[in-house]
């Protein structure tokens, strides 16, 4: 999420200078409360009322994102509060110290979705074309994932018959990452050059406010990992546009057309 938060102030600085970080950390903290009053509602943690320790929200996110490695990343937390300071940061260790590596690691997946909410309400206030922006940017993002995977695994170029498979295991690292789909499984056709990848609802499906538009947005990432392959990216079905339990998407080659 550290990593997301930079890449997001990278790509929207062209739109929105100098401003980009003080947006991005009031779009945070209305996050972090969110995410916040949800752990308070659960039995994980024993959580102070915000109101009660106007800190705690930063000083739990703070811990969540082990933001203490990484100094660089304080300025996320400006809008909640600002990072722990001192002896703060034990208090801030304390909270979070029921939760065990796979705790943390489930509740700040929701993180993605929840940011992207808020991104797709508040955005708009000071950028026009919000939401296509962000999508663009979440495919940038995933066409700068696939080249990653792609030089680590020193994988072949697109035109190749393997390359839907190749795409579908590059998809699953990041969706198993992020716990996209996280019950997911998937197929490819060598002949055709053809792939598919089914799966169960993101973490972040049942929060407040999201809704089959985000699905679109969102996809874009994965648009941007196909794009890498010689491949176009169909989100095909989404729970809540079609019902049901899963989403589908399916990759076919991308066609050049020719103009007359």
């Amino acid at each position: 999420m550290r990593d997301w938060f930079f890449y997001l102030d990278r790509q929207l600085r062209p739109h929105l200078a100098e401003r980009t970080r003080a947006i991005l950390a009031a779009a945070a903290a209305r996050t972090f409360t969110r995410r916040y009053d949800a752990l308070r509602a659960t039995s994980l943690l024993a959580l102070p009322e915000a109101s009660e320790r106007p800190r705690a929200v930063s000083g739990v996110m703070a811990a969540l994102y082990r933001a203490e490695l990484d100094p660089r990343a304080s300025w996320i937390f400006d809008g909640a509060g600002g990072v722990p300071r001192a002896r703060k940061w034990l208090d801030a260790f304390r909270l979070v110290a029921p939760l065990d590596a796979e705790a943390r690691w489930r509740e700040v997946t929701v993180h993605l979705g929840e940011l992207l909410i808020v991104l797709t309400e508040d955005l708009p206030a000071h950028l026009d074309h919000a939401r296509k922006i962000l999508g663009d940017v979440c495919f940038g993002a995933g066409v700068r994932y696939a080249r990653r995977m792609k030089r680590a695994w020193r994988l072949p170029e697109a035109d190749m018959p393997n390359a839907p498979a190749l795409a579908i295991e590059v998809l699953r690292t990041s969706e198993y990452l992020f716990r996209v789909n996280p019950e997911h499984w998937g197929d490819a056709d060598a002949a055709t050059k053809t792939g598919w990848i089914e799966g169960t609802a993101c973490p972040w499906y049942d929060r407040p406010g999201w809704n089959g538009a985000h699905c679109g947005i969102f996809g874009q990432f994965q648009a941007g990992v196909s794009s890498e392959f010689g491949l176009r990216y169909m989100l095909s079905k989404t729970i809540p546009k079609h019902g049901g339990t899963t989403c589908r998407i399916d990759l076919k080659p991308i066609e050049l057309r020719r103009s007359r």
